[in-house]
């Protein structure tokens, strides 16, 4: 049996070896050649649109409280880098614009993910408006677990590709869901292959999250996905090139 050839998401950048969601992250994704990078997205207090996963700072940094409550002056004293590695001692968080300035300088014509990770339709808004002027509408992939986000981009932007994630991922799942979105995301350790052709019937393209080593390759192999997200792609991408997959 054939296998097509696999498209790579980079999660966050290269977070296996460097912080997630930071410069130095985005960028080696991008030198090491993966077709996608995915980050999220989040608003500070004063209105500004930065780059982290976490709604709250505990984790990757050596900050406290929630990102939403922080001015973006006040998230730029913060350590985004020791908790990785002491290498990594006084990386910031970057802005939406810094980040995307940043994997494109290297990358010019890299597919993004771009992952609304608040709930605001204000946000939301924010973030099309400027992916708008950018002119990156053709390159660029929005996704979210807020269903109802994806519905209004879907109505603003009908070609701009979704993505959006199974009804039991999501908080409040909408009846026309699977209409809206272009692709969905199963995590690993849940991907069959019912599920993928389930999807594929219905026009919806399959990505599988995370895929970070040769044994989790193995597993989702079989199911017949569309791309995988990996935090490794140092590992992944080597391995997909010998056995024929890139």
């Amino acid at each position: 049996m054939s296998v097509k050839k696999l498209q790579v998401i980079g999660h966050r950048g290269l977070p296996s070896l460097y912080p997630e969601n930071t410069i130095p992250s985005l960028v080696a994704a991008a030198q090491l050649g993966v077709d996608a990078i995915e980050f999220d997205v989040h608003p500070t207090r004063d209105g500004q649109l930065v780059v982290t996963h976490d709604a709250t700072l505990e984790r990757c940094s050596n900050g406290h409280g929630r990102v939403r409550d922080m001015s973006l002056a006040e998230l730029r004293e913060l350590d985004f880098g020791s908790w990785k590695n002491s290498a990594f001692a006084g990386a910031r968080i970057p802005t939406l614009e810094e980040a995307i300035e940043a994997i494109l300088a290297v990358r010019p014509g890299m597919f993004l993910l771009v992952e609304l990770k608040d709930a605001s339709e204000d946000v939301a808004l924010q973030v099309l408006d400027y992916l708008r002027r950018r002119e990156l509408m053709s390159q660029v992939m929005a996704l979210s677990f807020h269903t109802r986000l994806m519905k209004l981009y879907r109505e603003l932007e009908p070609t701009l590709p979704l993505q959006g994630f199974p009804d039991r991922y999501v908080k409040e799942p909408l009846p026309d869901a699977y209409d809206i979105i272009n692709k969905t995301c199963i995590w690993t350790n849940e991907i069959t292959a019912e599920e993928v052709a389930f999807f594929h019937a219905r026009d919806i393209a399959v990505d599988v999250c995370p895929v970070d080593n040769a044994e989790a390759l193995d597993k989702v192999l079989p199911c017949g996905m569309d791309s995988i997200t990996t935090n490794a792609a140092n590992v992944i991408l080597p391995i997909l090139k010998q056995r024929g997959l890139r």
